[in-house]
């Protein structure tokens, strides 16, 4: 009979369809930044390298002022005329990032290098006339493409996170029902069980440090947002990685527990458990508390039990699997829940893999009143 880890609630469902939309918004606006500030600016470099090499005219130079909600910020409006097809054209591009941003005495070291009236070189699209560009270059601009990524690593990663433990959740170890411990018990409490697992403002900083006039006050705002974003990512990237791991499934006899009963558990490992290196299983009992302190809500946790059932490193038991049992304590508590109280019994999974983020599962076990006979 499948149970659901403890992550997984029939209740939960609304809940995952408000994480969809979060991470699905973060995941759109992620990509179309992305796309607009280093994909599409990116592939026009990398186009440009076979376009052709063309002498212009510079007609004007100037860093331009373009004030916004953010303040004053600049760029560079490099004017210019060349000769292609029989006609002359004129053009104001001087790379593919365009838009503006602060630090001027950079944008002005630029503009220096394009008096007017001087001559320079330029490079043309073959395919049409029209369009030209006066820089090439790999600058650190491009750089400012690098931020949508975070919101499109974010987006992807929950959204893979949030489906993926959707699945098999509808699927209930056991009928609707409380005992008077506030648990749901099983008719079949004397039978197999398988748990199964368903389961612009930070460029301006470093522009300003290059420039030697650090912004103090935007440094010391800015630096949280960035550790945290770094975290986020870490997090993320994390758990997509977890994703690739072997799979664990899990099977106990019987599925409901009373005190003094001997459980068997049989594991095995998806994939042949391929780069595993250690699999540990522990069954622990907790309490938990929660409380309100003013206007916020605080759950306390206490472990008091822990009881190891299976530490495997052979790799030919990882590779196909293996069998253990371990024994309720006499005098366990059994499961409990109220508005404010839990006892909650799980069995801990972990996986350890070499060099990788190790997979780290929790699965509830009811443990109901009574002793074994």
């Amino acid at each position: 009979m499948p149970t659901t880890p403890l992550s997984q609630r029939s209740n939960a469902a609304p809940v995952k369809g408000c994480l969809v939309f979060f991470f699905l918004i973060f995941f759109l606006l992620g990509g179309v930044g992305s796309y607009l500030t280093l994909w599409k600016p990116l592939s026009k470099l990398v186009v440009s390298r076979s376009w052709t090499e063309a002498q212009c005219d510079v007609l004007s130079s100037q860093v331009t002022e373009v004030s916004g909600s953010d303040g004053i910020t600049y760029k560079v409006d490099v004017r210019y005329s060349w000769t292609a097809g029989g006609s002359t054209h004129v053009g104001s591009r001087y790379d593919f990032m365009g838009g503006s941003s602060s630090g001027r005495e950079g944008k002005q070291r630029i503009v220096d290098r394009y008096p007017p009236g001087s001559r320079v070189t330029c490079w043309v699209d073959p395919g049409d006339p029209n369009e030209a560009v006066l820089s090439r270059g790999l600058s650190p601009a491009y750089l400012i493409g690098l931020l949508p990524l975070v919101f499109l690593a974010i987006g992807l990663g929950g959204l893979v996170l949030t489906l993926r433990s959707g699945r098999g959740g509808a699927v209930s170890a056991m009928p609707a029902g409380e005992s008077p411990f506030g648990v749901p018990l099983t008719a079949a409490g004397n039978g197999p069980v398988e748990l199964k697992i368903v389961s612009v403002f930070v460029w301006q900083m470093a522009l300003g440090w290059k420039e030697h006039r650090p912004d103090g006050c935007l440094t010391a705002f800015l630096v949280p947002f960035i550790l945290v974003g770094l975290a986020l990512i870490f997090g993320v990237v994390r758990q997509l990685l977890v994703l690739f791991n072997p799979r664990l499934s899990i099977t106990m006899t019987p599925g409901v527990l009373v005190p003094g009963q001997t459980a068997f558990v049989q594991w095995r490992l998806g994939s042949g458990g391929r780069g595993v290196s250690r699999v540990l299983l522990t069954f622990e009992g907790r309490e938990e508390a929660r409380y309100r302190r003013g206007t916020s809500t605080y759950t306390d946790r206490e472990t008091f039990l822990t009881l190891p059932v299976v530490d495997c490193a052979q790799s030919d038991e990882i590779s196909a699997g293996s069998s253990a049992s371990f024994t309720v304590p006499a005098g366990a508590v059994p499961s409990f829940r109220s508005t404010h109280n839990k006892i909650v019994w799980t069995l801990k999974a972990q996986c350890e893999l070499p060099r990788w983020p190790d997979t780290q599962e929790e699965y509830e076990v009811v443990v109901q009143p009574g002793g074994a006979v």
